[in-house]
């Protein structure tokens, strides 16, 4: 397997370590549709766009490159996988997109990804900060363990407060960031992802992050 598709793979493992991706456990959320480089999702009464010329990605090719990749993060750790088998049943992808097409010639591919997951009788994460909490503990076990630069902390998103939480990985030569906001909003864990590895890419990153409205 090259690099670039290693690193495409663990970057997605690394975002939802601690989710999956599954339509079947939660029957009655629409995924949303893009539309004009926007995207809206009517059940979170949410919109956010798109850069130009990004690649939106199917949730099976992206389920493809979990199982794909799936060792490069778990290996043969038991705990690990059966937290991933286990959300199975309550996470939904929302939207993963791409800067560039699927294997292309680069070394590090940047992406932004909206995931959800569904938290019922779980009455002590009140706020996203709360969940970004397991969410690092799930990130610590990790295979390629990320390091984290800074605490959790919150800031608005779209008029909500989301908690953010900041992880750096190396893959090769590249070290690989990623930022994680999360909210609770209806039952619901909802995150963006966002994975970039240089500061122009954070700057993309940063325009979607922006972007993002709620009614």
């Amino acid at each position: 397997m090259n690099r670039y598709l290693r690193s495409q793979m663990i970057c997605i493992l690394l975002a939802v370590c601690s989710s999956a991706y599954s339509q079947g456990g939660v029957p009655s959320l629409d995924a949303g549709t893009v539309k004009d480089s926007t995207y809206t999702n009517a059940f979170f009464a949410m919109q956010l766009r798109i850069p130009n010329g990004w690649q939106v990605q199917d949730n099976e090719a992206t389920r493809a490159l979990l199982e794909r990749g799936r060792t490069f993060v778990a290996g043969d750790d038991k705990n690990l996988n059966a937290i991933l088998d286990a959300s199975v049943q309550k996470s939904l992808t929302l939207l993963t997109v791409f800067k560039h097409p699927p294997g292309s010639p680069v070394d590090f591919n940047p992406s932004f990804m909206c995931v959800v997951e569904r938290i019922p009788g779980l009455p002590g994460i009140k706020k996203g900060s709360d969940y970004l909490f397991h969410v690092r503990k799930a990130l610590s076990s990790a295979k390629l363990q990320p390091t984290f630069e800074k605490d959790i902390y919150d800031a608005p998103v779209g008029g909500l407060e989301f908690g953010i939480l900041e992880t750096a990985v190396v893959i090769g030569k590249t070290t690989v960031r990623q930022k994680y906001y999360t909210t609770i909003l209806k039952g619901y864990a909802l995150s963006f992802i966002s994975s970039y590895a240089s500061d122009e890419e954070l700057q993309t990153q940063n325009e979607i992050t922006q972007s993002i409205k709620f009614r």
